[in-house]
């Protein structure tokens, strides 16, 4: 989705090429018209019957020619992308038109709709264009094929043209299924005098509830007194951080479904109320930190690529020092803090 800075020249020169969608048909149709009506003209002689068709030979060359240069005029701008996005779910953009033009995004994907001041209304509204990204990713442009057929709907021009947009889009991988997670000592029914609270070490005040939270932690009184929904927060970690290695395969599909398994343990592993250490690799390197909610950890999902690493077998998802793990045949490990390198349930 993040293309080259070296192209970018080459996309400005190809978003100005205009061209008409199946001309054939249209064509041949004008030509036929002006044919017969030539025809009659001259059997009959009057000349309103020949001004006439003038006026019409005007119409249908306006018709075919003018939606090309309505279309190289008009110029889009994305006004309002949203930080965040999911694969497979509909995210919405706002474009700014000069003309009423029909959009429909290419990369990341999306619906057709249409854009511009209709008629009647003001050239300065912007509209809705709504995206369904297919894969996870960072977009920083939006590739969109822009067609017209004004003024008369003779015939359709296109042209293929890229949006800047005004901040990156960070598009994570959907919600898979977790891998089996390692049992801790509070995971156990019953009484034990090995459990202990989750959530430990010296309250510091509250603050408003984000997603990814512990429900644990929600603050009722305070909840009741500010009308929204508050949680302690702690001096220090709340647990042995959760280290999690993520390494992509190159294959796209294996990747998205190495990504989606991914995340649906660093969710599960924050509905645990656990913290979370995570290493992927993005395009300027290896990169290891904490993430604590699921907005972060999609963005950091949406940024990795490729493994850095040529000893860590594809898809695994691992503590760092890979050799270290015993084989899984799952090709997912996990190390939580209470239980040994390596040990699995």
């Amino acid at each position: 989705m993040t293309r080259p800075a070296g192209r970018d020249g080459d996309r400005r020169r190809a978003g100005r090429i205009v061209r008409p969608v199946r001309p054939f048909i249209p064509i041949t149709s004008a030509v036929f018209v002006l044919l017969g009506w030539g025809v009659v003209a001259h059997n009959s002689g009057a000349g309103w019957v020949q001004a006439l068709g003038d006026v019409l030979a005007g119409t249908l060359l306006l018709g075919l020619l003018g939606p090309g240069v309505i279309l190289a005029r008009t110029r889009l701008t994305v006004t309002t992308v949203p930080a965040d996005a999911t694969a497979g779910l509909p995210v919405e953009l706002r474009v700014v038109a000069t003309s009423r033009v029909r959009l429909t995004a290419v990369d990341p994907a999306g619906p057709e709709s249409f854009v511009g001041p209709a008629r009647g209304a003001s050239a300065t509204g912007d509209d809705v264009v709504t995206l369904v990204p297919r894969r996870r990713g960072v977009a920083s442009s939006l590739c969109v094929d822009v067609a017209s057929a004004a003024p008369f709907g003779l015939m359709w021009w296109t042209r293929r043209t890229n949006l800047e947009l005004p901040s990156e889009l960070h598009i994570g991988p959907k919600l898979g299924p977790s891998v089996e997670l390692p049992r801790q000592d509070d995971d156990h029914s019953g009484d034990s005098s090995r459990r202990s609270p989750r959530d430990i070490g010296e309250p510091r005040g509250v603050r408003p509830y984000r997603p990814g939270d512990s429900r644990r932690g929600v603050h009722w009184p305070a909840t009741a007194h500010n009308g929204e929904l508050m949680v302690r927060e702690m001096e220090g970690p709340t647990a042995e951080p959760v280290v999690v290695v993520v390494t992509l395969p190159a294959d796209v599909d294996m990747a998205e479904s190495v990504a989606e398994r991914a995340f649906g343990t660093l969710v599960a592993l924050f509905d645990r109320g656990m913290s979370v250490i995570l290493t992927t690799t993005e395009p300027g390197g290896r990169r290891t930190g904490a993430v604590a909610e699921r907005r972060a950890a999609g963005r950091r999902l949406a940024r990795a690529v490729g493994p850095a690493v040529p000893a860590a077998p594809a898809g695994h998802i691992g503590p760092p020092s890979a050799a270290d793990a015993p084989a899984n045949p799952s090709g997912v490990f996990v190390t939580m803090g209470p239980l040994q390198h390596g040990d699995r349930r």
